[in-house]
């Protein structure tokens, strides 16, 4: 069964191993504020890591998923959804973005599946490969 949580120091060494093992290894101090502020969730399975997502709210006021990374031995295991669902239950307010690059396929039926909508794109970030703007509004009893 795949647990959710908030990211703790402990996690911080796994979280970037994980972010190594998809080639990017330049976010690393940015990955330790993530943590630090209580801004970084962990995916495991047992004492396994599977994944992390950084969630920040400082898109025009609402929650942004900032990163969603599922180390590549664990994809399509149920992770990066968990992570999702996980994000959608805790976050305050009706209203959660997130972001993909045009190139990144997987990342989009992933976005489909659980719902989110395209709301734009953003040219110019990575050249030659817009970043999508994904939405979803949350439901709250």
């Amino acid at each position: 069964m795949i647990l959710v949580e908030r990211a703790t120091e402990e996690d911080i060494a796994d979280i970037l191993a994980i972010d190594r093992a998809i080639g990017i290894t330049d976010r690393g101090e940015m990955l330790v504020e993530a943590v630090v502020h209580r801004q970084a969730l962990i995916a495991r399975e047992g004492e396994r890591k599977l994944g992390f997502a950084v969630v920040q709210r400082h898109f025009f006021g609402h929650a942004f998923i900032e990163l969603l990374v599922v180390h590549p031995e664990a994809r399509r295991r149920g992770a990066a959804s968990a992570l999702l669902a996980y994000i959608e239950k805790t976050q305050p307010g009706d209203k959660l973005f997130t972001s993909t690059n045009e190139s990144n396929t997987v990342m989009q039926a992933l976005l489909d599946k659980a719902g989110y909508v395209r709301s734009g794109h953003i040219d110019n970030l990575d050249e030659g490969d817009p970043e999508i703007v994904y939405f979803k509004r949350l439901e709250r009893a």
